[in-house]
């Protein structure tokens, strides 16, 4: 009778594999940068926008000091490297990320909407509002339905989560959590923009992991004698 695998959190993976893994993130890195600047870049040769009410979810406190946890999904997304547990599963994750940029890309060029307004941060100042203006700068002011720091730290998590313990499953879920928060508290995106993040996530989750299941059979299929 075989006994059931330790659990693990992170692992660093064999020479092999992390090329495999490193290469697997590269190309989710790229694909994201060329569709969302270019759905932007696009989105900027029509004049209509989607219009959003003002009051749209901003009834939260604005600080700034949550850039912080917004601009932390890019570590959650590097230990995501070390917490799959195959090359088949990192491939998952990978392909889970291009889905959701591939879906949202559709909507920023059909249906493009605009981040909430934030000319009346302009007159506040400090170490945070630096920080917060530098992580602005690396956006665009569109591309704002849907979420996509909500969608891919969705993708990010499920994939880093799957036969975890209980207690990192939660702290993984909170850090989700944080980073949806300060999407909002940060005047970066609406909560419908959020509700779009999560749906459009979930899809993305499902077809990956529909390939990743047809992947895990061709390969159980191969190593019986």
């Amino acid at each position: 009778m075989n006994e059931p695998q330790k659990a693990w959190i992170w692992r660093k993976p064999s020479a092999g594999e992390g090329r495999y893994y490193f290469n697997c993130g590269a190309f989710a890195l790229l694909f994201f940068l060329v569709c969302y600047f270019g759905a932007y870049g696009i989105a900027q040769l029509h004049e209509y926008r989607i219009a959003i009410p003002q009051s749209g979810g901003q009834y939260l406190p604005f600080h700034p000091a949550w850039t912080l946890a917004y601009i932390s999904i890019y570590l959650a997304q590097g230990l995501a490297l070390f917490a799959v547990r195959s090359r088949q599963e990192c491939l998952a994750w990978s392909q889970s990320l291009c889905y959701s940029v591939s879906l949202a890309t559709i909507v920023f060029i059909l249906f493009p909407t605009e981040q909430p307004p934030v000319e009346h941060l302009l007159e506040l100042e400090g170490l945070w509002m630096d920080l917060y203006w530098a992580t602005s700068a690396a956006s665009t002011s569109g591309n704002a339905f849907p979420s996509l720091h909500v969608a891919s730290m969705m993708c990010t998590v499920w994939y880093s989560t799957q036969q975890k313990t209980w207690w990192f499953n939660c702290l993984m879920y909170l850090w989700m959590f944080a980073i949806v928060y300060s999407t909002v508290v940060l005047r970066l995106h609406y909560l419908i923009d959020v509700a779009g993040g999560l749906i459009v996530g979930w899809i993305a989750i499902a077809a990956s992991r529909k390939e990743l299941y047809l992947a895990e059979q061709r390969e159980s299929r191969i190593k019986k004698p």
